[in-house]
């Protein structure tokens, strides 16, 4: 019943009815507002404690939290387990991608040297000797786009795409069951390495919003959620 309460109140949270900083009322006052007993209150709240949702303040009382991003990754990452997958968060989460892997497959084409291109091919290659294998043509697919932040040389931009990570990982296993997803992603690696070691920005950086176009299609469709084009 405690997991039911804290996953209760964590959506309040995730979703902008609690704000952080916001105080919570009273374990009496939550357990009559929600109906359960004051023990299994104390239980929901260390477990939104542990989740970092929550803090409290001794002598002061318990308030919401600023959720960090490896958090909210894992909250996704859950949900894209067990749950429906809503179109927006489709949407927003490629919106995110764009936003970053654009911007460092543009500065990696400017930035990046011959030994960052060769940790990209050799994440390329991975995904060829294992296009036959789930499990390691997804770990190299998501190396393939790390290893391009990476060669951007901008760790704030690097850090940023780390937690998506976690948020994509299930998608590219789902859509690796598609040969034609396969090779489709095979092409588009090709074509954004050879724009990279061009040194050609505007190349590589249209090369990526392609691929992440097709991207989230098959993303969608592997949830069964609807997105715009």
């Amino acid at each position: 019943m405690f997991e039911a309460l804290a996953d209760q109140i964590e959506e309040r949270i995730l979703s902008g009815q609690l704000e952080p900083g916001a105080k919570l009322p009273s374990e009496s006052s939550v357990a009559h507002q929600y109906a359960v007993s004051r023990p299994v209150v104390r239980e929901a709240l260390a477990r939104l404690r542990a989740r970092g949702l929550i803090e409290t303040i001794n002598g002061s009382g318990t308030y919401v939290r600023q959720p960090d991003p490896a958090f909210l990754a894992d909250v996704l990452a859950r949900h894209l387990r067990f749950a429906a997958v809503p179109s927006e968060w489709v949407g927003r989460l490629y919106e995110a991608r764009e936003t970053i892997e654009v911007s460092t497959t543009r500065l990696a084409a400017a930035r990046g040297s011959e030994a960052d291109f060769l940790h990209v091919a050799e994440q390329l290659e991975a995904m060829r000797a294992s296009r036959d294998d789930q499990w390691r043509w997804t770990a190299a697919d998501l190396g393939f786009h790390l290893m391009i932040a990476s060669a951007s040389h901008n760790l704030f931009l690097s850090t940023l795409l780390t937690p998506l990570v976690k948020v994509i990982e299930r998608g590219i296993r789902e859509s690796h069951r598609s040969s034609e997803a396969v090779n489709a992603g095979l092409r588009a690696h090709e074509e954004i390495l050879e724009s990279l070691r061009a040194r050609d920005e505007d190349a590589a950086g249209e090369a990526m919003r392609r691929h992440l176009h097709d991207s989230k299609q098959r993303f969608a469709s592997a949830f069964g959620a609807e997105v715009s084009e």
